[in-house]
């Protein structure tokens, strides 16, 4: 009896295909697929019929195009550390107790506990090195090397 109870239970799941996004947003043309539709038969998810105004993507330099689309090896960094380069030009740093969820699904930020930011004080002394808000107000040049030299946390 033990030993049934020990065993693994293999279960078959079948793949599912949700097929092409050819469903288009008459507001904003985001793409949707066909069972995405609202009560009232229309896609509003991204920008409620014109209510919410979205960035448009013919306005993003081509170089964060590249970086959020590309294969490449300096893409792919920039996709794995975009929350610690957002954190290093935010003007308070968010922090949480972070924890993946269990099982194998697809990536999920979830937090346990509280969520707190933080930020450093107006002037920087020997204790705070300068860091969100105070490099904002530093020369252009002077605040990056600034950034350079804080450790991420």
């Amino acid at each position: 009896m033990a030993n049934r109870l020990n065993s693994k239970v293999e279960t078959s799941v079948s793949e599912h295909d949700c097929g092409m996004m050819t469903e288009i947003c008459n507001f904003c043309q985001t793409l949707y697929w066909r069972n995405e539709l609202d009560s009232s038969n229309k896609y509003t998810i991204c920008c409620h019929d014109d209510k919410v105004p979205l960035l448009n993507l013919a306005e993003i330099p081509d170089l964060f195009k590249k970086f959020l689309t590309d294969n490449s090896l300096e893409a792919r960094n920039y996709q794995q550390h975009i929350r610690e380069y957002n954190a290093a030009l935010a003007f308070a740093s968010m922090g949480a107790e972070v924890k993946g969820p269990p099982g194998n699904g697809p990536y999920c930020f979830r937090s346990h506990r509280q969520i707190y930011h933080k930020i450093t004080p107006l002037y920087s002394n020997e204790r705070f090195k300068p860091g969100y808000g105070q490099l904002h107000i530093f020369d252009a040049s002077e605040a990056n090397s600034r950034r350079l030299e804080n450790n991420p946390s």
